[in-house]
């Protein structure tokens, strides 16, 4: 059951790029249709949406039969329950949110690989040994193989150490952060706009490319093949494109502005105003749409 080596590392030795998505719906149809579509692995998030330990093992049972390789983003890194249990769901890998030193990697790694790597407990009863105790012994040595972990450069102290972040042996790719970052430096949602977060950017993949060390990234709302090809040129090589649950926002308004467009000024129907768009970080979207008469008095 468990992945003899890293795909997504496999994937970069081979020089193909790896395409993945986030999962903050928990949702194991979508989960299906992420692999039928042709992603390549599936980033779980356990911080910001209500995925627990019982679903996390179906979701990367889905992934899994889907053809997907499955990250976990645990809410802390420092909490050995929490590392132990993504792994032992199944997961290739860790995303570790808010690094700000090689401190959070260390910790995080002493939870994740067994002796000789870390100081993992032992337990063959769980979903990643395959709940088998003849083979526990090897499944421990392919889980201090495969397993990597991803840290996430979102704030100012994760940038300031990023050359012995990304010199740890067991960090293989990074996540460039923009949004949270850009939040912190005081530059709002301005994601890849500000100034500072730009430059920021630009230090995390000089140190990532000095360790070779993958950076995760491309455009996470509006992915055009314009903004992928860019992100491609500025050193990202595994991309990591959108949420669920912001992809079928993203969906429903263009639906809802077709029909609002589709049918202006055809006849006397029309329908309401179309709402403010929730990705528009200017101005709110405009609707063409014919608002509807009220009756006077």
């Amino acid at each position: 059951m468990f992945y003899e080596r890293n795909r997504v590392l496999t994937m970069l030795e081979q020089k193909n790029i790896p395409l993945g998505i986030q999962c903050f719906t928990g949702n194991t149809e979508l989960v299906e249709v992420m692999g039928a579509t042709g992603f390549d692995f599936v980033m779980f998030d356990c911080v910001h949406s209500g995925n627990d330990v019982r679903a996390m093992e179906e979701l990367v049972r889905t992934a899994t039969l889907a053809g997907m390789a499955s990250y976990i983003r645990v809410p802390d890194a420092h909490n050995e329950t929490d590392v132990r249990r993504a792994l032992e769901a199944g997961a290739e890998g860790l995303v570790l949110r808010e690094v700000h030193s090689v401190d959070d990697i260390k910790a995080a790694a002493n939870a994740a690989y067994f002796l000789p790597k870390g100081d993992r407990r032992i337990c063959p009863s769980t979903r990643s040994a395959n709940y088998n105790f003849r083979r526990f012994v090897e499944f421990t040595e392919r889980n201090n193989r495969a397993v990597t972990l991803v840290p996430e450069i979102e704030n100012p102290d994760g940038v300031a150490h990023i050359e012995e972040i990304c010199s740890h042996p067991d960090v293989h790719m990074l996540i460039f952060a923009q949004g949270n970052l850009a939040f912190k430096r005081g530059e709002g949602n301005a994601m890849d706009k500000g100034r500072q977060t730009a430059l920021d950017f630009q230090t995390v993949v000089r140190a990532a490319r000095k360790h070779n060390v993958a950076v995760i990234g491309g455009p996470p709302l509006t992915p055009t093949a314009e903004a992928c090809r860019q992100a491609l040129q500025d050193g990202v090589t595994v991309f990591c494109l959108g949420l669920d649950s912001m992809a079928f926002r993203s969906w429903c308004e263009d639906t809802v502005r077709a029909l609002a467009d589709g049918v202006e000024g055809v006849s006397e129907w029309t329908r309401p105003p179309v709402p403010e768009s929730g990705f528009t970080d200017d101005q709110p979207a405009q609707s063409k749409a014919v608002p509807k008469l009220t009756r006077a008095g």
